[in-house]
């Protein structure tokens, strides 16, 4: 849609809410519609739904005078939807969903003050924040930052953003999904006719701005797509603007980036985000848990479990502890609990991403099972249900380690040759006799081998 229609339309808009004929939540409903086109005396206004486009028709003649005043004539309006304007005016369709893509906004909980810094991410955020400041640096451009998913990432790209938003708004900053970015290139390419070309109409709306902010640029698999883009890329490069994009993997790892891509992606800097630690998933927990309003107290041991479960995946680590406080809300803790978490989520996925079978796996799965520590797996408690958890803990260790008894020993406390083997022997004796016992066993053999 070109921009001054955009305009027309808003200032109409505007005119016809400050009047008071309609409701604000009326006029939230007519705000889903655009101008797109004014040609020989029509005005074509596309509506997202039936309600927009009702309300529209039922006062025609107040939007049409409305509209014709601002114009400078008169002006009749033609009602289509969106799908019969993408028919009609492939071209200006194509202008729109580029301007809806590029008008993304940001995450206002992204920023650079919400993000926890750590050994794993403080090279890509000092380089983020580096390239934000007036007169950056110039080598930092490309700055491409790669890493897993749930790494923090995207909320990178947020806080760039969110940071210029407000510190520098005479910057103009276009934020795209890659992916998407592939989708509306593919229909531009299919939209090619005599009255001009889509691909450059696109073109020019991306080179319309200052930052250049790409999330998940492995998804550029079409080979042409990455044709435009390179384009793109090698313009906003001489005219200076800075290119920040992510990835999954180091571009020379993505197999289907064209070689020259990866030698320009890699003439600037490119810096990974690690998985931030048990040490800073705690922190990030903590700090999650500071921001809410009424958040029930958690003990600090579930925060070290949920920090050696989770920290390969900074989304699932803040799911889980969603979940935990969610559940405190309904059942009202004195507080979050080892016993209450576990309860939780004891058939939440155990390991922590591609850990290998060893004893510390088997222990964490063991404790998270019966809701209980590490220090009362491996301490001097005879209570019944800890005592039950440290014998299969131990079987488990020898049945699928194969670990000798000493070794097993030094796992769990320090306890010699005999607690094991009698430890082994028990829970065998116990699965022939106690179905609970072998339920206990086979549910944590699922879990631990997958």
């Amino acid at each position: 849609m070109d921009s001054s229609m955009k305009q027309y339309w808003t200032q109409a808009l505007e005119l016809i809410r400050s009047s008071h004929y309609f409701k604000d939540d009326v006029m939230t409903w007519i705000e889903k519609s655009e101008l797109f086109k004014i040609e020989g005396g029509k005005a074509f206004i596309a509506c997202r739904n039936i309600i927009a486009s009702d309300l529209i028709k039922n006062n025609l003649e107040l939007f049409e005078d409305t509209l014709s005043e601002l114009w400078g004539s008169p002006l009749e309006i033609t009602l289509i939807t969106r799908r019969e304007m993408e028919q009609m005016m492939p071209e200006e369709a194509l202008k729109i969903k580029t301007n809806d893509m590029l008008c993304h906004g940001f995450d206002p909980m992204y920023t650079f003050d919400s993000f926890v810094q750590g050994p794993s991410n403080q090279e890509a955020l000092a380089a983020c924040k580096a390239v934000t400041r007036p007169g950056n640096f110039l080598s930092l451009n490309p700055l491409l930052i790669y890493g897993s998913s749930g790494l923090g990432k995207t909320h990178m790209l947020n806080a760039v953003g969110n940071y210029l938003r407000s510190e520098r708004p005479e910057c103009k900053v276009n934020y795209v999904y890659a992916g998407d970015l592939v989708g509306l290139l593919v229909e531009a390419m299919r939209t090619r006719n005599g009255s001009g070309n889509a691909v450059d109409a696109i073109k020019e709306q991306l080179l319309d701005c200052d930052y250049f902010l790409v999330d998940d640029v492995q998804n550029l698999r079409s080979t042409s797509c990455q044709e435009v883009f390179f384009t793109v890329f090698n313009e906003l490069i001489r005219l200076k603007k800075q290119i920040i994009l992510t990835s999954d993997t180091h571009p020379s790892e993505i197999p289907t980036l064209t070689k020259r891509l990866i030698s320009r992606f890699s003439s600037g800097l490119i810096v990974n985000i690690a998985k931030p630690g048990a040490e800073t998933a705690k922190l990030i927990l903590k700090k999650k848990i500071e921001g809410g309003e009424d958040t029930q107290p958690v003990d600090d041991d579930v925060l070290s479990f949920l920090a050696v479960s989770y920290s390969d995946d900074v989304r699932a680590l803040e799911g889980v502890l969603n979940r935990l406080l969610f559940n405190a809300t309904l059942f009202n803790p004195p507080t979050i609990s080892m016993e209450f978490a576990m309860g939780v989520l004891k058939d939440e996925p155990v390991l922590n991403g591609a850990d290998e079978l060893n004893p510390k796996a088997i222990k964490k799965a063991v404790i998270r099972y019966y809701g209980l520590s590490y220090q009362d797996l491996e301490g001097k408690s005879r209570q019944k249900k800890i005592v039950q958890a440290r014998q299969i803990c131990i079987y488990l260790m020898r049945d699928l380690l194969s670990l000798p008894y000493a070794a097993i020993g030094k796992e769990v406390g320090g306890r010699d040759h005999t607690t094991i083997s009698t430890s082994c022997s028990k829970v065998r004796k116990m699965m022939e006799k106690d179905s609970t016992w072998k339920d206990a066993v086979e549910t944590l053999k699922r879990k631990i081998t997958g």
